[in-house]
């Protein structure tokens, strides 16, 4: 196994759960401090919001591969809604400038780490086999 490679998907699940953990704060911190919704309470948004990045937290902790192919799909969800809270809501923009980078972050670590996954899986089969 390649050191370079371990170095490698040890930055990327960093970089993964770096935006993991800032995109859920950024989410808690919008929809109870910044700009709560006047139409829905508080509780059922976070619950809503928030909730899918909560199933996720055990499975990108114990560096599970398949959770963060899930997590590269999620944040793609929510880069999304970062992108329409910017352009629906100018009140919101700078909450969903956040939100857009943070999954942004969180979307690239996501992609590496499996990336680089596989490559270790391949590379030690190779060695294996030899």
């Amino acid at each position: 196994m390649s050191n370079t490679l371990s170095d490698k998907k040890l930055f990327a699940q960093k970089l993964a759960l770096g935006g993991y953990f800032a995109l859920t704060v950024i989410l808690i911190i919008n929809i109870i401090w910044l700009i709560p919704s006047r139409h829905f309470p508080t509780a059922m948004v976070l619950l809503i919001i928030v909730g899918p990045l909560l199933f996720l937290m055990r499975g990108l902790l114990d560096a599970r591969v398949y959770t963060y192919q899930w997590a590269s799909f999620l944040a793609l969800a929510y880069f999304a809604h970062g992108i329409s809270e910017i352009t629906a809501y100018p009140e919101m923009r700078f909450g969903g400038i956040l939100e857009t980078v943070a999954s942004i972050i969180m979307y690239t670590g996501t992609i590496m780490y499996a990336g680089y996954f596989k490559k270790e899986r391949k590379t030690l089969k190779q060695q294996s086999e030899d």
